[in-house]
């Protein structure tokens, strides 16, 4: 027993073992033939959440093997990912109150956030590969989990063929990264390259990246987010929108610091690079959502240009200040953009789409859910005092001072005013829907067909902790120091 403790640290991993004992006992109760029992699902995985939350403030630093890596980054993303799932469980109970499955909901959703606590502190293609794949098949669940609704049912088959040949791809990469290094963890692949492995082991590594640029929503990797989170829940939508990028980016920044060093990429080619495909998943995210007509595909082109931002501060690294830049561009993003979610949600139930014509004159029916819709949407655009505002002031700062610095890449202060230039046209976007649920008039067939059903408290709840964020990260003037300092 002590040898098997000296082998593998459990002090380092207990917040991932407490997710997966909360994950075991939902499925363990929906097992149960009590109704109450099988009804028990979301407490359990919002008390597994509090309890790995306590355990991740308390943890240790250090690595569990060549495998996992509990550093400053991995710290961050357990305390993003952790509160965010206890809150999508809060709404899941809120939006699914008549639903008899809450039992398989709630597992599915611990899995993909325990699938994305381990991507964030893997130090190993293994390991990281693991996490992502469980992200993805809890995913593929909550995608797919309106069961007889067509939509719903296309948006699953969409996600399922475009994750498993994005998971082709990223194995494909990894065996010829190992063929060439001889290594599946990062470090040692650091090494192997710097110590003059062959060039074509670069492009490897790069094809082993595409699941991490999957999970961001990249292009050209985006093409499947507009269907399916159109066809999706919104509840579901919220899952796998937000706790995949913070999986993702933790990954991407351990990879860049410790898998590619300076002799094999100039950290400002490698910057420059990293600017040019955050640029373009911008511009196109921007431009492309101006033409859409349903909200949630509004949001899934958003989405992909908020992936590109954070990618844009981690192509700022070294810098310690670059990480906490995206790491907070996170934190703003993924409480407004859950809250909008959780608010089409609502309104989808009682209008039965989110298209912009059914949610035209939302806001007489329902005054208070459209206000909180429209500012979300608006701490999206990033609209100051709002929390997405000091977002992108955070990322426009490490930008500018990466690109402007001595020998830095033009290509990096290109990208910085095609980010201001794609930010002013994704707000364009997000004002069609502030426009459609507050100035536009409602046709009189969606008034007399309107489902009239109250909010259910935890649906209040989460839009309340939402909006409080929204506010809070957006004066929390420091934030960005404050993360640079667990870091």
């Amino acid at each position: 027993m002590i040898a098997f403790a000296e082998a593998f640290p459990l002090a380092l991993v207990r917040p991932e073992a407490a997710l997966t004992g909360g994950l075991l006992a939902i499925l363990a109760s929906d097992l149960s033939p009590g109704a109450n029992a099988r009804r028990l699902g979301p407490v359990l995985g919002i008390v597994s959440c509090a309890v790995a939350m306590w355990l991740a403030c308390a943890a240790p630093v250090g690595n569990v093997g060549t495998m996992l890596a509990i550093d400053g980054v991995t710290t961050l993303a357990r305390l993003l990912i952790l509160p965010l799932t206890a809150f999508l469980l809060l709404g899941g109970m809120g939006e699914r109150r008549h639903g008899n499955d809450t039992g398989a909901w709630s597992a599915s959703v611990v899995a993909v956030g325990l699938g994305a606590l381990i991507a964030a502190a893997a130090a190993n293609f293994v390991a990281l590969w693991l996490g992502l794949e469980l992200v993805a098949l809890a995913g593929y669940t909550l995608v797919a989990f309106r069961g007889g609704d067509r939509r719903s049912a296309e948006a699953g088959m969409k996600f399922v063929l475009f994750g498993g040949a994005v998971s082709a791809v990223m194995l494909f990469g990894i065996s010829h990264v190992y063929g060439a290094t001889g290594h599946l963890d990062f470090v040692g692949i650091g090494a192997a390259f710097a110590s003059g492995a062959p060039v074509l082991a670069g492009f490897a590594l790069l094809l082993a990246g595409a699941g991490i640029a999957y999970k961001l929503t990249l292009a050209p990797f985006h093409f499947f987010a507009p269907d399916v989170y159109q066809g999706s829940p919104a509840i579901a939508v919220a899952t796998v929108s937000t706790l995949p990028k913070i999986a993702a980016a933790a990954a991407l920044v351990r990879i860049l610091m410790t898998a590619v060093p300076p002799s094999l990429l100039a950290p400002v080619t490698l910057g420059g690079a990293i600017a040019v495909l955050a640029a373009v998943s911008m511009l196109l995210a921007s431009f492309t959502a101006l033409v859409q007509r349903d909200a949630k595909r509004i949001v899934a082109f958003s989405g992909i240009g908020h992936g590109a931002a954070v990618v844009l501060a981690i192509g700022c690294l070294p810098s310690r200040e670059a990480a906490a830049a995206a790491g907070f561009y996170l934190l703003t993003y993924v409480g407004s953009n859950a809250g909008a979610l959780l608010c089409l949600s609502v309104l989808e139930r009682a209008r039965g789409s989110t298209s912009l014509a059914d949610l035209a004159g939302s806001w007489r029916s329902q005054p208070w859910v459209s206000s909180l819709l429209c500012l979300f949407l608006l701490s999206l655009a990033g609209v100051p005092p709002l929390a997405g505002f000091l977002g992108k002031w955070g990322v426009l700062q490490q930008a500018l001072a990466a690109g402007m610095a001595p020998g830095g890449s033009s290509a990096m202060v290109v990208a910085v005013l095609l980010f201001l230039l794609a930010t002013a046209v994704s707000a364009w976007s997000y004002l069609l829907v502030v426009r459609a649920v507050v100035f536009a008039e409602p046709a009189a067939a969606n008034e007399r067909t309107q489902r009239r059903e109250p909010v259910a408290l935890a649906t209040r709840v989460v839009l309340g902790v939402s909006t409080v964020a929204t506010f809070g990260f957006g004066l929390w003037l420091d934030g960005l120091v404050a993360l640079a300092r667990m870091l």
